[in-house]
């Protein structure tokens, strides 16, 4: 791995660690001034629905701007929305903040979806001449390693004091943009951009076109957008259960870094078993497995074992993430890939965001318990969208 590729990683994972403290920290932050489970939702949603807008409108023009300056500018724009955040929670009283909290989670989400779409271009420029399957297991670890790490900071940092994750993140903003200003991209010629409605309809129909031609990396992007849908009411719903058992953050915190945990012991082994068993029946092993993962929150439901499970589950995720992202980075063409990127990232980010949403109003109308069931029943069609899938050649 050369030194280029290094900074890019160490910079990308601190964008997300960043960006993961921010997502973990307004719902906790939420429920701590004593709003609602809904409320939670809600802003969590803010925070999510960007991508409806900026993946779709914003893509064909990203896909012609220089990397290096789009990263670098959202990330100092995220820094700034911060630190405006910081001094609003600070010196307004707590039951006058939803609305700001709402309009913050948009604005940063906002920019943190513009960082989404351009990360994958920036990776494949990178993966010239390289072991893609190799590099994506360390990218992947990247995400994980962070997700082991930003639960447990934000739920010792908050249970500390409500403003320390998010003073958390403007140091490692900073560093983030640091980074980023020493990284050295070998980017395409691009043809000068285009623009107006009828560029955008041809850019968006070319992409949507590709993805109707590859049923394979849409079944692989329907089933990635569905594991998304599952996982902010999950993680939501164990939030709420443990916060009415009087569980502090501090312990939510350390249950949640079992994502983190599980994610790098699956990302470690995604390559081999890619291997040995290929990528078509690896997909239909994870999705009988999370069947019984799922389950295994309704049966053991002590902290315990929820920690226990979420290792459980993000093995799987780990395994499939480097399944999708080897798989779909390889397929993308380099003049498509924003695009597509942001096509098939707007299906699963939509999924995401709906959840998000809907999250509090199933634990506050069904309860945590109809709640889960209602996973369990989604992981079984997960499962049976997957049983055509060795008709397909990769």
């Amino acid at each position: 791995m050369n030194r280029n590729f290094s900074l890019f990683l160490i910079s990308s994972a601190s964008t997300l660690l960043s960006i993961e403290i921010f997502h973990l920290a307004i719902p906790l932050t939420v429920l701590s001034l004593g709003y609602s489970a809904v409320e939670a939702s809600w802003c969590t949603f803010a925070f999510l629905a960007p991508v409806i807008v900026v993946k779709l409108f914003l893509a064909p023009s990203i896909e012609y701007r220089h990397k290096k300056p789009l990263l670098l500018q959202n990330e100092i724009i995220r820094t700034l929305i911060v630190i405006v955040f910081i001094l609003l929670l600070y010196f307004m009283q707590p039951k006058q903040t939803i609305f700001w909290i709402l309009l913050t989670a948009f604005l940063f989400g906002t920019f943190a979806t513009m960082t989404e779409i351009a990360e994958p271009a920036a990776l494949k420029m990178l993966l010239q001449n390289q072991d893609s399957t190799a590099v994506l297991s360390k990218y992947e670890i990247r995400t994980r390693a962070v997700q082991l790490l930003a639960p447990t900071l934000c739920g010792l940092l908050i249970s500390a004091y409500f403003l320390l994750p998010y003073l958390f993140m403007l140091i490692i903003s900073l560093l983030s943009i640091l980074l980023l200003t020493q990284l050295t991209l070998v980017e395409p010629q691009f043809i000068r951009e285009k623009r107006g409605v009828t560029y955008f309809l041809t850019s968006i129909r070319e992409g949507m076109l590709w993805l109707n031609n590859k049923p394979l990396f849409m079944k692989m992007v329907i089933l990635t957008a569905i594991n998304n849908f599952l996982h902010p009411i999950l993680y939501l719903t164990i939030i709420y259960q443990l916060t009415t058992s009087a569980v502090g953050f501090d312990i939510t915190g350390y249950i949640l870094s079992g994502l983190g945990m599980g994610g790098i012991i699956g990302s470690l082994c995604a390559s081999y078993l890619l291997k040995i068993i290929g990528l078509n029946r690896l997909v239909v092993m994870v999705n009988i497995l999370r069947i019984a993962i799922f389950a295994g929150f309704m049966l053991f439901s002590s902290p315990l074992g929820y920690f226990l499970f979420f290792v459980f589950k993000a093995i799987l995720g780990g395994i499939w993430n480097v399944c999708y992202n080897v798989y779909t980075i390889n397929e993308m063409p380099q003049n498509y890939i924003s695009r597509i990127s942001a096509l098939s990232g707007l299906i699963i980010k939509i999924f995401t965001a709906i959840a998000g949403l809907l999250a509090g109003y199933l634990i506050n109308y069904l309860g945590v318990n109809a709640t889960l069931i209602f996973l369990v029943v989604l992981t079984v069609i997960m499962f049976l969208y997957t049983l055509d899938i060795n008709k397909y050649q990769i």
